[in-house]
């Protein structure tokens, strides 16, 4: 496959929000793979990320976000350890028709579309072809590291050198 385009990036801790990257495909496309990966390490927490100051963030903000909830500090580091993660998920369009989305809490993962096969991965809709503008958006429900690097890839196969049957 051909790369198309290639894009780093860094979001730091409490980073919620939207980023929509845009891509004028040259030609048409056979095959889509749309590859995003990010900090595996900083997908959760490890025991000795846990400081006596991450505990008392975590009991305040327990307090103030969820009705009063009151953790002692045995369950603010079961709460840290085990339900907190840096949750990204990604979503593609191409010219403003949704085509897929992907919520698996995977730190590396692609959305492949064979038009060939007319197959795609999970959570996405396979196609033909793919010919336009296509919008790769990053959804970042969550980052609990500061420093979280991510890439996100584009490869295609041109529809000139990828015929529709084998």
């Amino acid at each position: 496959m051909k790369q198309i385009y290639q894009i780093e990036g860094v979001v730091n801790r409490g980073f919620v929000g939207q980023i929509t990257y845009t891509v004028c495909l040259e030609e048409p496309l056979r095959t889509l793979d749309i590859h995003f990966s990010f900090d595996g390490d900083k997908r959760t927490f490890r025991p000795e990320d846990v400081t006596p100051e991450l505990i008392a963030e975590t009991v305040d903000a327990a307090e103030k976000k969820c009705g009063g909830l009151k953790l002692d500090e045995k369950r603010a580091r079961e709460v840290i350890l085990y339900d907190m993660k840096t949750e990204i998920h990604t979503l593609a369009t191409i010219n403003d028709e949704f085509i897929g989305c992907v919520h698996k809490q995977l730190t590396d993962r692609h959305m492949l579309y064979d038009g060939r096969r007319n197959e795609a991965s999970e959570g996405c809709i396979p196609r033909e072809e793919f010919d336009g503008v296509l919008k790769v958006t990053v959804l970042v429900f969550n980052v609990i590291k500061d420093d979280t690097h991510y890439s996100l890839t584009v490869s295609g196969e041109p529809l000139a050198n990828a015929p529709l049957s084998e």
